[in-house]
This record gives structure tokens, sequence and C-alpha cells, in this order.
């Protein structure tokens, strides 16, 4: 793959806003009519188009957006034509698990917003197409699709570096270095933002997860129960079953109902083996009865 060079005009602020401890609040889990109606989302702060899949997408700041709660809102039209609106907070990005518009969206939250920098994402976005190209199970053909980033990155970085384009290889570096100082800060669940709706039930045991994604209390059941048959039918301990398929896992924490305010991915682990442990006790003891 031919990889252009990319201009030195990083438009990086100088300060990249990486705390040492994110909490997510009750905000986080407003509703995209509660944060998609007032006058901040009129306007995009960007927007970009796909001649080749006509996906066209504007991103634009949440009425309740703020350093300590970088809430947007998407909006536009997916491939397939169907329009489309959602949320999406920029501290639980992963850039090793998204797609196209959230990587923007990082751009706006580090700083990124010159045409050098979207052209740095549109350079990782066609090394990930020209490389799924020899797997049609993992191709990304659509800004819209889940790819990893990270992977890219460094894809793109030994391209410059073999071509001897230093300039573009500084550059990127300088560039991917903010993203990433951005994305590693851990994020802290606070428990008071859950609530019954997000309750889980299953053999008679009650308990409640908050999964770093904003999804509804049905997505967060299937999400637990997908995991939990993968961890059944591929035979790995818990422990690998969530960072399998929670990659930033280790730098994340989960907050219970019930517990302290934040949980560590140990504890999570533990306690979550203790509340299995106990269901299949019940159910033992059910069959029994």
């Amino acid at each position: 793959m031919g990889i252009g060079a990319i201009g030195n005009g990083i438009g990086t602020n100088d300060i990249i806003r990486t705390n040492s401890r994110r909490v997510l609040g009750e905000k986080f889990n407003y509703s995209l009519e509660t944060v998609n109606s007032g006058s901040k989302v009129n306007e995009p702060l960007m927007s970009f188009s796909n001649p080749k899949t006509g996906e066209s997408i504007e991103i634009h700041r949440s009425d309740v957006y703020a350093e300590d709660n970088p809430l947007y809102v998407l909006k536009g039209r997916t491939a397939e034509g169907d329009s489309f609106e959602r949320t999406v907070h920029a501290w639980i990005i992963d850039p090793r698990n998204c797609d196209y518009s959230e990587m923007m969206v990082l751009n706006l939250e580090t700083g990124n917003t010159s045409p050098a920098d979207k052209a740095r994402v549109d350079a990782l976005f066609d090394s990930i197409v020209e490389k799924g190209k020899e797997d049609d199970e993992a191709a990304v053909t659509k800004y819209l699709d889940k790819a990893d980033y990270s992977t890219a990155m460094k894809d793109v970085l030994d391209e410059y570096k073999k071509a001897g384009n230093w300039d573009s290889y500084l550059s990127m570096d300088k560039w991917q270095q903010s993203i990433k100082d951005y994305t590693s800060v851990p994020v802290y669940f606070n428990r008071d933002i859950m609530n019954n709706s997000s309750t889980i039930e299953r053999n008679g045991v009650k308990g409640a997860c908050s999964f770093a994604s904003v999804k509804t209390a049905e997505d967060i059941m299937k999400e637990i129960d997908d995991r939990v048959k993968a961890a059944e039918k591929n035979g790995p301990t818990l422990r690998e079953a969530l960072a399998n398929h929670c990659p930033n896992a280790k730098n994340m924490l989960y907050g219970m109902v019930g517990s302290s305010d934040v949980m560590t991915f140990d504890e999570c682990v533990k306690y979550l083996e203790e509340q299995f442990k106990i269901m299949d006790e019940k159910a033992k003891s059910s069959l029994v009865g």
C-alpha cells in the first residue's frame, strides 16, 4: 500500500487533557433525547463523507458536554442509506476497537483539528482497508466498521520508516502519541450511575454491572450472556474471557451496585466468580428440590 506524505502541521493542543483519574457521572447514561435538544448540537463541529460507500457523518457536541463529560452526538447516513443518531463518550473510545468517526472524536478531544490530522486518520483507514483484503472475515470497508486503529498506527509508521519518509513519520508519531496519552487514562465508574433498570437477575440472584460503553439494560444483559457463553464454549478462565472481550480492561475499572464506589478489574473478576458460584449452587439446590 502506498501512503502519501502528510504535512507537519500537527495542530495539537500544548496541553492534552490527561487527568490521572476520570470518573463517569450520571450524565454518562443520559438518553439521546436529553443531550440532543439544545443549541449546542445545531451546528456540527466536523462533517465528512465516504464517496465509495455513500456514508455521511456529522459530529456534534452534546448539550451536556463538559471537559469532565466529553459526550458527543453523531448524526448521519449509513452505507445502506439509513439515517442514524448516537452518542459517543470520548473517555471510553478504545483505538483498538473503534470506528473512523470515533477516531475523529478523539481528534477533536485532543485538539487535532487540522486537515493534516484528518489525513492521518484517513491513512489509518486506508491501511486497515488494504490489510482487510487479505482476510475476508476481518475486511473493513465502511467508516462505521469497527477496527484496530492502534495496530494501524504501527503499520503506517513502519511504512513511513521503510520509505525513509521521516517528516511524515515524525508528525504521525507525535499525533498518535497524543491519542495514546488521552485514551490511556483509567476510567472509573461511579455506582451512582446505575439504576434499577440495569439490574440483572439470573437464577434468582440479582446484581448489576456497568461496562465501558453506552448501552441499554438489554444490551448489557446480552453482552454478559455472550461473554459467559464464550467462556463456556472456548474454555478460558473468567479472567481470560473478560480480558479477551475487553482489551482495555486492565486500564478500566468497573462499578458494582452494593460495592464500594469503584472496583478494580481483579475485584470485578473475584466478584463475578463468587456470583456465578452462588448461582450454580442455587441451580443445583433447585434441581434437587
